[in-house]
Formats: C-alpha cells, structure tokens, sequence
C-alpha cells in the first residue's frame, strides 16, 4: 500500500483519538491429568474495536507463552499475535494463519474423525455475579472420535462439560468479537472445524462469561472415564475505559525475537 501524504494525515489524526473500551480482571486455574500442564494464571485484559491486551500479573509456572509482566497482543487489522516482553524489550510475532496451518499440516499427518457430535444447553436460571445480571447455563458437547497416527488406532468418546455465569450487561464480547468478524479460521480438518464452529456458536449466544468451568472427560472402548482437564475462569473485576491509540502498539525501540517454544523457567 502507497503512503499517501492523505494516509500520513489520517494516521496522525487517529493517533490522537482515544477508543473507548473495557477491561477486565480475570483468574484462571487448570488442572491436567497431563505432567507440567496445570496452572493458576491472573490476567488483566484490555479490549477495543477488535484491539485486546492481556497483561499477566500473576504465573504459577512460567513458559515462554506465560511470563510474569509480559503481554500478549492482538490488534485488529492484524492477522497475528505479538507475544510482548516489556522486561526484555522484545516481540514475538505469531500468526494465526500459520497457526491453522500447522493444525492442518498435522491433519495431514494425524487423521482424525469425529462422528455423532451431540450438543445439549440447559438453562439454570438467573444469578448475579459482581452487581451483574447473569444467566446460568450448563453446556454438554459429546461425540465419538477417532485417531490414526499411522498403523496406530485409538477409539474414544470425548464429553466436554462446560457451566457458564454470562451476562449481556458487559460489552467485553463485542470488543474482542469486532476483531474475529471478518476472519475465517480454519485447520483444514472438516469433522474438527465443524466442531468448533458449533461449540462457538452457542457459547456467543451467552454473552460475556463471568465464571467458566470446564471440564473434559476421554471414555475409552472399554468404558473407563479420565478426567483430562478442569479450567475454572472467575472474572475477579470490570469496567468500562478510554485508551489512547498508541495503548495497542508495541512500543517503539522494542526488537523482534524468534519463538521457540521452550519448557518451564527455573
């Protein structure tokens, strides 16, 4: 795209506007049945016009995606997410559709096929969480799956178990929603896109979850239940605020790294 004296002008005019948005507190606690993957994590987020920012006050066990101080970035007419190291200095340049890609390289490689999806809601009536009006709702998502990692087969059926506290009174949804509305996110594994699209349909429908838990249980042929994961996000505060344009943009002097995914911090 041309730099146009005009563009330079509107550049310099919006620079100056403040975008009005909302943040929000939020903890979240993971348990895994898997070594090393459980974590306590306490977020700040910030949101407007599709622009998010989520800070990370607080990490049980760190790894190069969760440090302590540092930020992830998300910018709206920007198909990426910037990993940002204030302590450093430094970014991390991730893109989405490079994501979906590696998701869809490793489709190629591990066949999966998910058959009989069944998704149930049920409301369980109205609560109020932080002065809020919520709608209390369980989610149950089960289906039959299938994993093929060459000769080698596995039969399970998953069931994903959510209970969500929503309220439509907090416009956090909208603000991170604005940035997803023109994108298609797809890993190139049909049964697996079709499933997501599901699950996110009716979670949008909610509205803005003040307290999420979820849980995913595997049952094999056999009949045996594992419990794989339990996530409980609690929002912990809220509110509406202004932010200057130059709130979302990585600040100047900062240097771009390499990502490589490493183990835990010492």
């Amino acid at each position: 795209m041309k730099k146009t004296i005009f563009v330079i002008f509107l550049i310099f005019i919006f620079a100056m506007v403040a975008f009005a948005g909302v943040e929000w507190r939020a903890r979240t606690l993971t348990q895994t049945a898997a070594k090393g993957q459980s974590n306590t994590i306490v977020t700040q987020v910030y949101a407007a016009g599709g622009n998010v920012k989520q800070v990370f006050e607080s990490v049980a066990y760190e790894n190069e995606m969760f440090q302590k101080g540092s930020y992830w970035l998300f910018k709206a007419d920007d198909s990426a997410l910037y990993l940002v190291n204030p302590a450093e200095k430094t970014y991390s340049r991730l893109p989405l559709n490079a994501i979906m890609q590696m998701a869809g390289v490793v489709g190629k490689l591990v066949k999966i096929k998910i058959k009989n999806p069944v998704l149930n809601s049920e409301k369980l009536g109205m609560e109020t969480i932080l002065g809020l009006p919520c709608q209390h709702s369980k989610l149950l998502m089960e289906y039959d799956m299938e994993v093929k990692i060459a000769i080698i087969k596995s039969k399970s059926h998953e069931k994903i178990e959510k209970e969500v506290w929503s309220t439509p009174k907090f416009k956090g949804m909208a603000e991170v929603a604005e940035a997803f509305r023109f994108r298609d996110f797809k890993t190139g594994m049909e049964d697996l896109d079709n499933l997501i699209e599901t699950q996110m349909k009716a979670e949008a429908e909610l509205g803005f979850p003040l307290k999420m838990i979820t849980v995913n249980t595997s049952i094999d042929k056999k009949g045996r239940a594992k419990e794989k994961s339990r996530t409980t996000m609690e929002v912990l505060s809220l509110g509406s605020k202004n932010f200057p344009a130059s709130f979302f943009e990585i600040p100047a002097g900062y240097e771009e790294k390499p990502l490589g995914f490493g183990g835990e911090k010492e």
